[in-house]
């Protein structure tokens, strides 16, 4: 019986968990979990994002409403026209007696056309289209964003889907673990708290299975929120986006920086945009002009009359340029406000980005150290428990124990996995944002 029993072990072990008796990697031996909808790739769920994600369509339309206004940089104020009476007396009595019944006076119509400066209409028009490169400035800023936030999500699901295979693998075998400990009780060759004890691991097991599971749910929510997709609707993640490769860590050099940032550039174009904002105050120092035009037309032996003006504005009167002078000098303050908020952006992203670095290599160290050291050795002392347990020189708790430190390893394996890549990609927004 108690050979039968040994050939029994073998035999479940082998068809349990064949990459353990073989001895294969751990980061090759994790079998993916059955995809609950078609894969998309991450490039596909970038490029769904970028194009169909309200925040990043909202922006689109407000650049083309700055440059729709330019539109009307040129136009001219609107022509005035009037009508009426003019140097026509009140008391008209007297003087139709005088000149046989025919009064005096004329009846006037006026049109005005106000002239508008072509160099006010050139500052004009160019302070409205650098509105426009902004926006879409800005526009750039926030797609960064949501791409680092879909990885972000993509990353995590992808390692969950890891996670779930594992947590699959180990339930399969803790539950024939179970099995055989049961089958052997009878014969001495177990006992009850060490089957008490698997029974509580394994029910242990399932609320971590049943928490990553919801988790997974979760990241598919966001993912589809993202994607301007219905929210539930399934799909599965590439999981090879987990290769971990050794990024290529550039020099945190703040003028590098500033040719890479979308939100350095945002305030390079603000800056810009109150340059011409300022360049629009100055212009209205510069005259206007308009020309008026008068017909009178003449009441009884009245002739009809004309008259032709010309204006000029003299907005270098002080009561005149008080206005633009105090705008002018308050955009002159609000651009040196925008150099020292670039400032500041290149400074923090500067010293984040060192700090991303320093975090990136002990990532990368650490994981290598799981995949070259850490995960064989805890698989060869699994399997050296399951073998002794086999020959009858080992007892329950320590294959337990064993187990129970694999999986746990294995876990924080794909932990410490997300957490390098997870910072991997915030060291690219960083570079981008």
């Amino acid at each position: 019986m108690k050979h039968w029993l040994n050939f029994s072990l073998a035999a479940g072990l082998l068809a349990a968990v064949p990459q353990l008796a073989h001895g294969q990697k751990m980061t090759k031996d994790m079998h993916l979990a059955a995809p609950s909808g078609p894969v998309l790739p991450l490039d596909s769920v970038l490029q769904r994002v970028e194009r169909g994600n309200p925040a990043v369509q909202q922006y689109a339309y407000q650049a083309q409403a700055k440059q729709a206004a330019v539109a009307g940089a040129s136009s001219w104020e609107a022509p005035k026209l009037s009508a009426g009476y003019w140097m026509t007396p009140y008391n008209q009595r007297p003087i139709k007696e005088m000149n046989n019944g025919q009064g005096e006076g004329m009846q006037m119509v006026s049109v005005e056309q106000m002239l508008p400066n072509p160099a006010k209409q050139r500052a004009r028009r160019a302070y409205l289209s650098s509105q426009a490169a902004v926006v879409q400035a800005d526009q750039q800023n926030a797609v960064v964003q949501l791409r680092a936030q879909a990885k972000t999500l993509y990353v995590e699901q992808a390692v969950l889907t890891k996670k779930l295979a594992v947590l699959d693998e180990n339930e399969a075998l803790l539950r024939f673990l179970i099995k055989l400990a049961e089958a052997r009780y009878p014969y001495n060759q177990a006992t009850l708290p060490n089957i008490y004890d698997a029974k509580a691991r394994l029910e242990m097991h399932l609320n971590d299975h049943r928490q990553a599971d919801a988790r997974a749910t979760q990241n598919q929510i966001a993912l589809n929120t993202l994607m301007n997709r219905p929210r539930g609707e399934a799909f599965a993640v590439d999981t090879t986006v987990l290769t971990a490769t050794s990024l290529a860590l550039a020099p945190a050099d703040t003028a590098a920086l500033a040719g890479r940032r979308s939100d350095v550039r945002s305030l390079d174009r603000a800056l810009t945009t109150v340059r011409l904002s300022q360049d629009l105050e100055a212009s209205r120092r510069r005259p206007d002009f308009g020309v008026r035009y008068d017909h009178m037309r003449g009441i009884g032996t009245t002739p009809n009359q004309f008259s032709v003006m010309g204006m000029v504005t003299i907005p270098l009167a002080p009561w005149a340029a008080r206005e633009y002078k105090a705008n002018t000098a308050a955009l002159g303050f609000e651009a040196q406000a925008l150099r020292k908020q670039r400032e500041e952006v290149l400074n923090e992203a500067s010293g984040r980005l060192a700090s991303l670095q320093t975090d990136l290599a002990l990532r990368q160290e650490q994981t290598r150290a799981y995949e070259r050291r850490i995960l064989p050795a805890l698989r060869r002392s699994y399997q050296a428990t399951m073998l002794a347990y086999e020959q009858n020189t080992g007892q329950l708790f320590q294959v337990l124990e064993a187990w129970t430190t694999l999986k746990r390893t294995r876990l924080e394996y794909l932990d410490n996995l997300q957490q390098q890549l997870t910072q991997q990609i915030a060291y690219e927004k960083e570079l981008e944002q």
